[in-house]
């Protein structure tokens, strides 16, 4: 799950006595920096991540065309899926990283990272292995077959294939030098590095596709990145632990087996999420065609990228979970819970209801009038936006439940997705056609949501649907009735001017954007949604950034 003082980091201090306790307050203020740090980092990285692919997107698919940008969507997917493969391990690297570090226990700490390390170089190994020996089965499956593409198109789909897993194979090798930034919570380290490659990335993009290398330039240059990315990865964990040892024999059996069963019960959740987000992709291709990837992959990279900016907000909540339930601080995690919700809704329910509104004209901005098959995308951003939105608002819920070490809910979450996934998806691509995927997962994200809300809430021994009410009634009825205002405001401003250029639909979309966020700041603030602290916690930040 992803930076303000947000998902209820900055709790309101509680006095220890009579007199208060300093250093409580202290520490207090401490872990607040720390995870407002951290997401307005992670917010920042993921932003600077959109755009990077907002304005390569369009670029990639003017140079190689309809076709090889669809296998490029679906070779990238792949990657996705062989990442199931590691058991959900990578999860329990931010608990297990963070508290530690907290206890400062290093000799657990250098086990935790071993484990990682040794495990991820055999799982590469053998991905790569398995990759070489199964791909042309693999194509079949993705409708890339020798019989149903040309042959130029086949052996750059299967170079595309062959070298995005060994590149992810690498990547992996290096990934928990990565893994123990985030658990040490230096989400600003990490997203510096990551920013600073994403540029050397599109550098190199524009020197292949111009050079005229095509979709084997776009393989060999991502595979240039993840190496230096790699190296520079390692030498800031160094850096940030002088104590780290490397040392392959510290990879201790019990210690891979408490991660393993921790990882395997999220596992499923993983899975549920290449379900519900990537699935879809490979229905298009093997079900229709691999030409409709493109208008589908156009839709989920605009309100994917919307949801995974939003889910930035509460990134660092499972290793500052993990911090404060190593030290018993139960009602503080609480807490964090409920403030965390509130401001995730608070963002996130007028960022989605703007994107169904103005999809059209973001999208036509984007791709432009030429693009033939544009309105297919936006209907499935209008389609998609509400399922996401469903999903990403149980974001601090989830972080929260896995940092206080309970796992197994996220899992119950994860096979009731992937039911219901599997069986509206497979059913409604053969009887809707293009759209019947993004509906399915619309619905199933939408019931599985509530799903999880209901498991944690009877853990949390609290009731759900005032919770619900209280975070979920006010954004959401207000957020409608701006949205409608500006559906009119587009009406109008369309009809009069008719924009057909990308500078004049950017001038609708920022005026519609001032309007919306004008009206529902006014609105809020007439409600008792956000309490003195939440007041004062906003007014400090705005003055913090010269805003006010």
């Amino acid at each position: 799950m992803s930076t303000q003082e947000i998902p209820g980091t900055n709790l309101p201090d509680r006095p220890s006595g009579p007199t208060g306790d300093q250093s409580v307050s202290n520490k207090q203020e401490s872990f607040s920096g720390k995870v407002i740090r951290n997401t307005l980092f992670n917010v920042v990285g993921s932003l600077w991540s959109i755009a990077i692919r907002f304005f390569m997107a369009k670029y990639i698919f003017d140079h190689i065309g309809n076709e090889r940008h669809g296998v490029w969507f679906v070779v990238g997917i792949l990657t996705g899926y062989f990442g199931l493969l590691d058991f959900g391990l990578v999860r329990s690297f931010d608990k297990f990283f963070a508290e530690y570090h907290t206890k400062r226990d290093y000799d657990r700490f250098n086990k935790v990272f071993n484990i990682g390390f040794v495990f991820y170089f055999l799982f590469s190994v053998i991905t790569i292995g398995v990759i070489f020996l199964l791909y042309e089965p693999l194509m079949s499956m993705l409708g890339l077959s020798r019989d149903r593409v040309s042959t130029e198109l086949f052996q750059e789909s299967a170079f595309a294939m062959i070298g995005s897993v060994i590149i992810f194979g690498l990547g992996m090798s290096t990934s928990v030098f990565g893994m123990m930034m985030i658990g040490l919570q230096r989400m600003d380290i990490f997203n510096k590095i990551s920013i600073s490659f994403s540029i050397l990335g599109a550098v190199g993009t524009l020197i292949v596709l111009e050079a005229g290398y095509g979709l084997r330039g776009l393989v060999v240059n991502n595979g240039i990145i993840v190496v230096l990315g790699g190296a520079v990865n390692v030498m800031a964990a160094y850096h940030l632990v002088p104590t780290l040892k490397f040392n392959p024999f510290m990879a201790e059996w019990e210690m891979f087996r408490k991660m393993f069963n921790f990882g395997t019960k999220l596992q499923v959740a993983k899975l549920a999420n290449l379900l519900a987000f990537q699935l879809n992709t490979w229905l298009i291709s093997a079900f229709l065609h691999v030409g409709m990837v493109t208008p589908y992959g156009f839709a989920t990279g605009f309100i994917g990228s919307i949801r995974n900016v939003l889910l930035m907000l509460p990134s660092a909540v499972i290793p500052a979970t993990s911090e404060l339930e190593s030290r018993n601080e139960k009602e503080r995690s609480l807490e964090f819970y409920d403030r965390g919700t509130r401001y995730l809704v608070l963002f996130g329910t007028p960022i989605c209801t703007f994107s169904i509104v103005t999809a059209s004209l973001v999208m036509l901005a984007w791709l432009g009038p030429e693009y033939k098959l544009l309105t297919e995308s936006v209907w499935v951003v209008k389609i998609l936006a509400i399922g996401y939105y469903a999903n990403l608002s149980t974001g601090v819920a989830t972080g929260v439940a896995v940092g206080m070490g309970k796992p197994e809910y996220e899992m119950k979450f994860g096979v009731m997705l992937a039911i219901f996934s599997l069986v509206l998806c497979f059913g409604l691509v053969y009887f809707i056609g293009f759209y019947g995927p993004a509906v399915g997962s619309t619905i199933s994200l939408t019931v599985c949501a509530l799903y999880f809300y209901k498991l944690f809430h009877r853990y949390l021994k609290q009731p759900m649907i005032p919770f619900l009410t209280r975070m979920y009634g006010m954004p959401i009825l207000i957020s409608t009735l701006a949205g409608l205002v500006i559906s009119v405001l587009q009406w109008q401003l369309v009809n009069t001017f008719e924009p057909v250029s990308r500078l004049p639909i950017l001038a609708v979309i920022i005026l519609e954007g001032l309007v919306f966020s004008a009206l529902y700041i006014f609105l809020i603030l007439r409600t008792s949604y956000m309490d003195a602290y939440d007041l004062n916690l906003f007014r400090r930040y705005l003055e913090k950034f010269g805003l006010r």
